[in-house]
């Protein structure tokens, strides 16, 4: 604790501590015993989620137009055991990025100190090995799928690799990520991993690199002042919305070509808006942009699996409780932080 109060990043924290009691903002910085859960970042599960989901409906040639109820009891398993592996990287991320995530006042538990960097670490090295050592037992190619799916995540999060550093990779390796190493897990499930896969997460990739291109972007400032060279500030905001529009008109495109209506509607919605957002210098759009496209995708894919919506629906009421109650604000919303 003595070093940590003598490093650059404590008097980091006084001086936002100071700013927010100036705006008459008080946190409680006390430990609650459910913030180890919130740690995990469960809002990220869903993006995560509506691949498995999507690798499964792939795999098993199931009807567009239907609906799923029953999943088989391994899928679940891989559901849980992926989300718990992932939240182990999304922990490291949050040490790794705690002065940017300070400066643009989000993800408190760990810039705040209300969760040390030692327990946090703790944390994460817990859940990524009973993620590996419990997936063991379910087939080596899930194994080799959760393995490949960590490095990544630790290669984009870590010096000296720190990919979230180096522009277009950050986004390459967020589209392969959920894109491919995601949604392969998810068809694995249903048996052996045809070529058939790689050539359906194509649009995903293209659709995952729009989406992320635009999450950088009201990050731009205060990642600009951390040091962190995202894609964004490599861009900067107009060229970065360019290339995300891009993208995502190619994403529709590819949806066309492979009939892909999961991918097909939200991306036609959502050109509308990331277009416009390349004139918007408030960067509001920006931000709006990414969260209604990402949420008309995972509600196209929760709608075809009722148990997945009633999942993500749980998920988002707590997360609203928790960030209403916890830190007094409006978290998750399209506009919000």
């Amino acid at each position: 604790m003595l070093a940590y109060r003598s490093s650059g990043f404590y008097h980091l924290i006084m001086k936002v501590k100071k700013e927010i009691d100036k705006s008459n903002v008080k946190f409680d910085l006390n430990l609650r015993w459910y913030d180890y859960f919130f740690l995990l970042r469960p809002v990220l599960w869903i993006p995560v989620w509506t691949f498995l989901f999507l690798g499964y409906f792939w795999g098993s040639a199931l009807e567009t137009f239907n609906f799923t109820l029953i999943l088989p009891w391994k899928f679940w398993a891989i559901l849980g055991l992926y989300s718990l592996m992932m939240s182990s990287v999304y922990i490291i991320n949050q040490i790794v990025d705690r002065e940017s995530d300070l400066i643009n006042n989000k993800l408190f538990l760990i810039p705040y100190n209300i969760i040390s960097i030692r327990t946090a670490t703790i944390y994460a090295i817990i859940l990524a090995l009973v993620s590996l050592i419990v997936v063991y037992f379910l087939g080596i190619k899930f194994v080799i799928l959760f393995i490949l799916s960590y490095l990544l995540g630790m290669a984009y999060s870590v010096k000296p690799v720190e990919l979230k550093a180096r522009p277009i990779a950050d986004m390459l390796a967020n589209a392969i990520g959920y894109g491919v190493l995601a949604f392969l897990t998810g068809w694995a499930v249903t048996g052996k991993i045809q070529g058939r896969a790689f050539i359906q997460s194509f649009g995903y990739i293209l659709f995952v690199s729009a989406v992320f291109i635009n999450t950088t972007i009201p990050d731009i400032k205060g990642d600009q002042t951390a040091g962190k060279y995202t894609i964004g500030v490599f861009l900067g905001a107009r060229n970065a919305t360019i290339l995300s529009s891009i993208l995502l008109f190619l994403a529709f495109i590819y949806s066309f070509l492979e009939f892909d209506v999961f991918l097909m509607i939200p991306s036609l919605v959502g050109l509308p808006i990331f277009i416009i957002s390349i004139w918007d210098e408030s960067m509001q759009m920006a931000k709006i942009s990414y969260r209604a496209v990402s949420f008309l995708f995972v509600l196209m894919v929760a709608l075809r699996f009722p148990l997945f919506l009633a999942l993500g629906i749980l998920i988002l009421i707590l997360l609203r409780i928790y960030y209403t109650k916890r830190f007094m604000i409006n978290y998750p919303s399209l506009t919000g932080r």
